[in-house]
């Protein structure tokens, strides 16, 4: 036979608070479980998402043209071939 033990105020009627306290815990531990599971996978999904929105979003650099005050040209060399 099974037994069940039931929590009882002290004039004998089933304590119902006791059972929603006991509810309450529940569905709140199993809500930080839930959102912890969450949080773990979102962390490398945010991650992600924000390294392909950076890539989208940041317009290219193109390379400046050489100039006479570059480095790698000297003053002597044409940057242009004359027009002939």
């Amino acid at each position: 036979m099974h037994m069940d033990n039931i929590h009882r105020r002290a004039n004998g009627t089933i304590d119902i608070d006791f059972y929603r306290r006991e509810a309450f815990l529940l569905r709140r531990q199993a809500t930080r479980k839930i959102f912890r599971r969450i949080g773990r996978l979102g962390k490398p999904l945010i991650g992600a998402a924000t390294i392909v929105a950076t890539y989208a979003l940041v317009p290219p650099r193109d390379p400046l043209p050489p100039s006479n005050d570059s480095l790698f040209v000297s003053a002597a060399v044409p940057l242009l071939p004359p027009n002939t």
